[in-house]
């Protein structure tokens, strides 16, 4: 189970993994690798029918990942993140510290 954190994390992460890897042959090849589609099914597919099928297997695949791994594939991918909490959550963490 992800937390709120690293579920706020993962769009985001996702979402510059995108634009960064934007590779719809790429992205059809790894479709017919994983049997997902048949190769003329994948080929049949539009650049954004890949997009959207490929950001949501993105987020299935983080969304299932422990924090320690999440934190790896943020750093090999090169995903700029901070953590900043609002008033209320930081005093709450204060106290149950």
């Amino acid at each position: 189970m992800t937390t709120a954190v690293e579920r706020s994390m993962i769009l985001p992460m996702v979402q510059q993994i995108m634009v960064k890897d934007n590779n719809p042959d790429a992205w059809r090849k790894n479709l017919i690798q994983l049997h997902i589609f048949e190769a003329q099914e994948a080929k049949d597919l539009s650049d954004r029918e890949l997009s959207l099928i490929h950001h949501a297997l993105l987020v299935q695949k983080f969304s299932q990942l422990p924090t320690e791994e999440l934190l790896r594939e943020a750093e090999k991918h090169q995903v700029q993140y901070h953590v900043s909490f609002d008033q209320d959550d930081f005093q709450m963490g204060a106290v149950c510290y």
